[in-house]
């Protein structure tokens, strides 16, 4: 990474300074938009908006958004201050572990347990493996516990997945691409399980995202399938089963879907 914010850093900046109370991603691509600068040179904008926080101070967080009658979760992003340091991106540090594990409340953020209730101890992890190409970002990080990690790690062991066909596929900014690469990696046919697409997805509505992909505007066949583990436990894994080439910016050409499915609606419950 560059070691001074470059011009659309800076671009990005202003708009948060523009929001006050806050700014979503859609907001900040839309402005971009206004400014000229045109969706194929967006590729790149969620890594820009995460490299911001080498130079300034971000909050971010979750809120429920009732456009257009439908209720979502919205990340918003609030610009606080430069930093008068540039910030170290070696190991999580102390405060930032402590972030984490304040952040989950004394729950398990993989499998529910607390520590009240059932006496587990809290460890912090990284979602998606640094050897997979996992960073330190807040985003990569959760408190889960000890029985959790390790079974975790085993079941990473386990895979017979290729390191660096996984950091290619984890690499891309667009989630619907990672999801549909790594489908793409398992090959048609075969099973692809929710685990390993939740941890490449690094999203918590990773399940929507995968059902876009079926949107007539990408066109892709993924079959669902669902079932019972030994411990009885409800899992579920996903059969690529047909695929087409990546469009330009998938991503918003979902988006765009989207917004004209809700306009045509919309449109017709007032006729």
């Amino acid at each position: 990474m560059a070691s001074k914010p470059g011009s659309i850093h800076l671009r990005i900046i202003e708009i948060m300074k523009r929001f006050p109370e806050g700014v979503t991603g859609g907001q900040i691509r839309q402005e971009l938009e206004k400014e000229g600068l045109q969706a194929e040179e967006q590729t790149h904008l969620d890594r820009r908006k995460r490299d911001l926080k080498k130079w300034f101070v971000i909050e971010k967080h979750s809120v429920t958004s009732k456009a257009h009658g439908n209720k979502r979760k919205v990340t918003l992003y609030r610009y606080i201050s430069k930093r008068s340091v540039v910030l170290d991106e070696g190991q999580v540090s102390q405060r930032e572990r402590a972030e984490v594990i304040h952040s989950a409340h004394g729950k398990c953020q993989m499998c529910g347990r607390t520590v009240e209730k059932h006496g587990i101890a809290l460890v912090v992890d990284h979602k998606k493996p640094r050897d997979w190409g996992g960073t330190n970002e807040r985003e990569n990080l959760w408190a889960i516990c000890e029985e959790c990690n390790a079974g975790k790690k085993a079941y990473f062991s386990s895979l017979n997945v290729d390191r660096a066909v996984m950091k290619k596929v984890t690499a891309p900014d667009s989630v619907h691409v990672r999801i549909g690469e790594l489908l793409k990696s398992v090959g048609v046919g075969k099973r692809t399980p929710s685990a390993l697409i939740d941890v490449v997805a690094n999203q918590d509505d990773w399940q929507k995202r995968l059902r876009e992909l079926r949107y007539p505007v990408i066109g892709w066949e993924i079959d669902t399938l669902l079932y019972k583990d030994e411990s009885g436990r409800k899992r579920s894994d996903y059969i690529l089963r047909r695929h087409k080439p990546w469009p330009p910016d998938p991503s918003g050409i979902i988006r765009r879907f989207e917004e004209e499915r809700r306009r045509r609606n919309r449109d017709e419950s007032e006729d």
